[in-house]
């Protein structure tokens, strides 16, 4: 299936998820167009903070043109995007006539990629298949995401991503309990990246952070190792104390010099395809 035929075939059905929303994996149940609200707050519009071409992605993207969106199901304690990420409200309506524009600016830019990020793209999928059904010539779909979403939010993006870029956060579920609020994380994270392997291109990206290198990054790096040992890995040793992570003692500092190092050498060891 084209990219043509895909998202109209698949946005009447993504409406329908507005009605009783199972989109991400706490499985609310919300009627998003009666105004009821779950855990991520979001109505039936999208909204975003900001948008413009980047160079600091995987160097495969670049450039890329990434579009924020406010709104998110996780509630990570160091998340950079700060209020914008959790606040649904914030930032211009995604409607069909901006992101026409917006495309048409950033393919004059350079940008070779539409990369949607957030916040979480996944919790407004019915809006942004929506808003991309206006535009001709749409360049390929990268789709940045936290990969808490249900199966059926992923079957709503076959045949329209081109690329996944997922952060794989934590390595147990006690951690991301208590970092981001979300429960069977692992699992979940876990049986969406094994489902996208087989359909897109898939990066891996994982931030370290501060005291989390035997307890969330070797059991990614292990995972992988096992289950998807072909995949592109990507590591981001830039992890600054943003948002409200001075309230956990090990995040309260910028990530130790060296560690960085330290982990790509143990992905490269176990044979993992670590990016530049």
């Amino acid at each position: 299936m084209s990219l043509v035929t895909a998202i109209p075939a698949n946005l009447e059905l993504a409406h329908t998820q507005l009605l009783h929303c199972e989109l991400c994996e706490h499985r609310c149940g919300a009627n998003r167009v009666a105004g009821e609200r779950g855990p991520c707050k979001a109505g039936t519009e999208a909204r975003v903070f900001r948008h413009r071409v980047e160079c600091g992605e995987e160097a495969e993207l670049v450039p890329s043109h990434l579009f924020y969106l406010s709104g998110c199901d996780l509630r990570c304690a160091f998340c950079i995007a700060e209020a914008n990420a959790f606040d649904p409200s914030r930032g211009r309506p995604l409607t069909r006539d901006f992101f026409s524009s917006a495309v048409a600016w950033g393919r004059d830019q350079g940008a070779r990629n539409v990369q949607w990020v957030g916040g979480e793209p996944t919790i407004h999928i019915p809006a942004i298949l929506d808003a991309m059904q206006g535009v001709k010539n749409l360049p390929p779909i990268v789709w940045k995401s936290d990969f808490y979403g249900t199966p059926a939010a992923f079957d709503l993006l076959k045949d329209v991503v081109s690329v996944y870029l997922a952060d794989f956060k934590f390595g147990n579920d006690e951690c991301a309990n208590r970092i981001a609020r979300v429960t069977d994380y692992v699992r979940i994270v876990t049986r969406n990246l094994k489902r996208v392997a087989l359909e897109s291109d898939l990066i891996v990206r994982h931030l370290l952070l501060p005291g989390h290198y035997e307890c969330c990054y070797q059991p990614i790096v292990n995972w992988l190792c096992n289950e998807l040992p072909y995949v592109k890995i990507s590591l981001r040793d830039g992890y600054m104390p943003r948002w409200q992570a001075a309230r956990l003692t090990e995040l309260a500092t910028p990530l130790p010099r060296g560690d960085g190092d330290r982990a790509r050498h143990y992905a490269m060891e176990r044979g993992l395809n670590v990016l530049e």
